[in-house]
């Protein structure tokens, strides 16, 4: 056998192969949403009405923080909550390298002279990160419920009323999650497009997952924790980027469960610019694979039910989607050149098929997040849809090397994302990535489509769409810095 002809058998595997994956984790989305459509949705009524509390636990209230500067006493101020004060505990876990911790300490200094039992607690070497300061707080704490609050979240006064009553009336839950709000969806397109992203995962996501019985993610903020629950799943652990998932999932392989209480929200800010938001995609995606690969074979060797292993192994696998997109594209782009732009017409039929489910399964499961949730406009929905998947499919670089780099078991550190602090404030000015990259990819793809008649592939052409509205992006955002910094520099 000729050694094309072999090249070419193993590019159309490869290329079938991920085209096959990509339709599986698009069915994924719409089995939720048919779920969802049946009445399988977390309420108020479901869960059953709260007795009020008659006897206070005592509560610690942690909030990880790094370099939050002075967004860190609005987290505090937050986090006194409705609660007896000789009940409740307050811990800040603030690492920060750039003195931020003296913003903690003066007025935690203010509080504590008020009777609030608050506390800062600052480590100099981050061991563990975000997991490892959770781990240490907990040493030095012994309440039988933990809440958890990352610092750009304002919980709202009787949030502790309103979740504690869940984890008292079932000993068999291990957490009790929250719905995320979003103080900014409306800044711009790009927090927008993550608006509707996140209320999918919190209308439709969550709540399907709480109601059957499937594994429940917890979200690393907005929700309280059984202490038991974490010592008996072996406590926070630092080798992954997405701790709170890793915890969880290790709950549920202990025999916990969890609620998700869609009626308690939290509102929190969104990334403002690309630069913000691809760090946060890096990290979770690099997170949700670091997870699969620690635990998923746990997972498939307990006593789980079927349906609920197959859930969670294609909830984590949802970061294998931007690989599978670049393995498509390069395969498909290298069988274009070695078959002078004739492609056999099965491949094109499934990369259409392919194609077609995730944008319906997409579509239709962010639409249901916005229903679910009550969302009007409605005619704001396709935009932001438009512009998420857009935006998602500019990220494939990114987000395959986070998933790459877990597969080899690199180690990095956990890159916090930058925040505002207050709506319209000042960004922080640093130089982030250059987005050349993004567009010299977005380039190569589009000479390719038009030398090599690729143009009939919708993935190709969204690719190189996104490609060069992020690395366009990426590269204003990096220009306007260095611009402002320049001169304050000089």
């Amino acid at each position: 056998m000729p050694v094309l002809t072999v090249v070419q058998w193993v590019l159309y595997l490869l290329l079938s192969l991920s085209l096959v994956l990509l339709f599986a984790l698009s069915c994924n989305l719409l089995s939720l949403s048919a779920a969802f459509l049946r009445g399988h949705r977390a309420t108020p009524e479901r869960r059953g009405p709260m007795r009020p509390l008659t006897d206070y636990p005592r509560v610690l209230v942690q909030l990880p923080a790094f370099n939050e500067g002075t967004l860190i006493e609005r987290a505090i101020r937050a986090a006194v909550m409705d609660w007896p004060r000789d009940r409740l505990s307050i811990q800040v876990l603030d690492d920060s390298t750039d003195g931020s911790e003296e913003i903690s300490r003066r007025f935690a200094d203010e509080l504590r002279a008020t009777g609030v039992d608050i506390t800062v607690i600052h480590r100099r070497d981050r061991t563990g990160f975000k997991a490892g300061a959770l781990a240490n707080g907990l040493g030095q704490n012994d309440s039988p419920y933990v809440a958890i609050f990352d610092a750009d979240f304002v919980p709202p006064a009787d949030f502790l009323k309103r979740t504690i009553p869940i984890l008292m009336a079932d000993r068999g839950l291990a957490f009790a999650q929250a719905r995320w709000e979003h103080l900014n969806a409306r800044q711009n397109l790009l927090t927008r497009a993550q608006a509707v992203m996140l209320d999918a995962h919190f209308g439709v996501e969550q709540s399907v997952r709480s109601v059957t019985g499937l594994v429940l993610p917890f979200n690393g903020t907005c929700g309280v924790w059984r202490r038991d629950a974490i010592d008996d799943a072996g406590g926070w652990t630092a080798d992954t980027l997405t701790e709170d998932l890793d915890l969880s999932v290790r709950a549920h392989l202990a025999g916990w469960r969890a609620a998700y209480a869609p009626d308690i929200t939290a509102p929190g800010e969104l990334p403002t610019t690309l630069a913000a938001w691809r760090t946060q995609q890096h990290r979770w995606n690099k997170g949700f694979a670091q997870v699969a690969r620690k635990l998923l074979p746990s997972v498939w060797r307990s006593g789980l039910p079927v349906l609920s292993k197959l859930a969670l192994t294609l909830e984590v696998g949802q970061s294998l989607f931007c690989p599978l997109a670049a393995l498509c594209l390069t395969s498909s782009l290298s069988l274009l050149w070695l078959n002078a732009g004739q492609q056999p017409l099965a491949i094109s039929v499934l990369g259409l098929v392919a194609t077609a489910m995730g944008v319906f399964a997409a579509t239709t499961f962010v639409t249901l997040g916005q229903v679910a949730l009550g969302r009007h406009p409605y005619g704001a929905i396709p935009l932001s849809v438009l512009a998420a998947m857009t935006l998602t499919s500019g990220l494939i670089l990114s987000n395959s090397r986070a998933v790459f780099e877990a597969a080899i078991g690199k180690q990095s550190p956990f890159v916090r994302t930058p925040k505002i602090g207050n709506i319209g404030g000042p960004p922080i000015r640093r130089a982030g990535p250059t987005g050349i990259p993004e567009i010299a990819l977005g380039l190569c793809l589009f000479f390719t489509m038009v030398l090599r008649e690729g143009w009939y592939s919708p993935l190709l052409g969204t690719t190189i769409i996104g490609l060069a509205v992020v690395g366009g992006a990426l590269l204003k955002e990096r220009w306007q810095i260095l611009r402002t910094v320049a001169p304050a520099a000089g």
